[in-house]
């Protein structure tokens, strides 16, 4: 029960705050606020080892957060309307598996909450919830102290959700909502083991509305999007680690691809990908050359963008040059992540690359696009 208490006091006292004259809130603030409270149950994924399945049967998953999220009171807003009316925000979460060795891990992130079709004045919606951020409090693999967690091996971790949700409108101030997701925590290779700890959930929720934007007689009007190219030029690096109980490594990537602007969401393309893995020849008792050192592939790319400037980029690389003494595991990778335009051109975020699902290692990015877009915007 004392869990919940950090959970309740930061609800009510943002209950509190909203409790104020509608006309007067949507006359003076660009954002209305949106308070939420969820509760989660789940199953933990074994790894295939003996050791890592016992202690995933073992596991019993609770987990509880609370979002202060905001949406945007602009109905001409183009991204706005694309997403339906979304809420984007920051959240904190607090869980426990009832097993010592894993821990009892929190995390801070950011989230969006998109309705699949336009809420209107419906009492029977869905949406679906994606969530980044980063998390603490694990309790990691130590060959002495805790040898049976051989999922994680740091005490920080980066936070995914990603949630599906059925939302029930007792009126239009408050929500109720079932959800079905799954969520993953891993620290991108930084430190071994990384098998990730993998959960599949089913929750329940509240959120408190008020000042809700009116959409019952709202028609969307959209400019038509003129598709327009763009490349861009990126830099990546990061720290991986080999081997457990060893010391961490640089390793560094340029990419170069070509995008297509497709509508207000999409962008694909191709792209060319260059990797560098520092001390291959001493970590591996060999000499160090150019070919044990570097690698290259071809990238098919994808962004998914969820504001003007806030975007999700996706991409499938396969190896025309790979080496498996750099945790080059498979002849393909993923990539997935989050990046910010901090202007037209500028843009920097963070990664993950992975082989089959198995974390390489953590791509912090900054890079420049060239472009010239030719829509214009209702609001920036």
């Amino acid at each position: 029960m004392r869990k919940l208490i950090p959970f309740l006091i930061i609800f009510l006292a943002t209950y509190s705050g909203f409790t104020q004259n509608d006309s007067i809130w949507v006359k003076k603030h660009k954002y209305n606020k949106v308070a939420s409270y969820g509760y989660e149950l789940g199953s933990m994924l074994g790894n295939g080892s003996d050791l890592g399945d016992k202690l995933a049967n073992r596991s019993s998953y609770r987990g509880y957060e609370a979002r202060l999220g905001f949406k945007l009171n602009d109905k001409a807003d183009v991204y706005n309307q694309v997403y339906r009316f979304p809420i984007m925000g920051v959240g904190f979460y607090m869980s426990t598996f009832h097993e010592e060795e894993i821990g009892n891990p929190n995390a801070l992130f950011y989230y969006f909450n998109m309705p699949v079709t336009f809420e209107r004045n419906r009492k029977l919606t869905m949406s679906y919830l994606g969530a980044f951020g980063l998390s603490y409090n694990f309790h990691p693999f130590d060959s002495v102290n805790n040898p049976s967690d051989v999922f994680i091996g740091s005490y920080n971790n980066c936070y995914f959700n990603f949630t599906y949700m059925l939302n029930f409108h007792i009126d239009p101030e408050w929500v109720v909502d079932i959800s079905v997701g799954i969520k993953h925590f891993s620290n991108g290779s930084f430190k071994q083991p990384n098998y990730g700890i993998n959960l599949l959930l089913l929750g329940a929720g509240v959120s408190y509305r008020p000042n809700n934007v009116h959409l019952q007689h709202f028609e969307k009007s959209i400019p038509k999007f003129i598709r327009h190219n763009q490349f861009n030029l990126t830099l990546m690096a990061g720290s991986k680690n080999y081997v457990a109980g060893e010391k961490n490594y640089l390793k560094t990537g340029l990419g170069v691809n070509w995008l297509r602007a497709l509508g207000y969401k999409y962008r694909g393309g191709l792209g060319f990908d260059m990797y560098y893995a520092a001390q291959s020849g001493p970590r591996n008792d060999v000499e160090t050359t150019f070919s044990n050192s570097m690698s290259f592939a071809v990238v098919g790319s994808w962004e998914w963008a969820l504001t003007r400037k806030l975007y999700v980029p996706v991409a499938f690389g396969v190896y025309l040059k790979r080496n498996e003494l750099n945790g080059e595991a498979e002849p393909y990778y993923e990539r997935v992540g989050i990046r910010y335009r901090l202007n037209n051109n500028l843009f920097a975020g963070v990664t993950i690359k992975a082989h089959k699902g198995v974390a390489d290692f953590f791509e912090w990015t900054v890079g420049y696009t060239l472009f010239n877009d030719p829509n214009k915007y209702d609001s920036q």
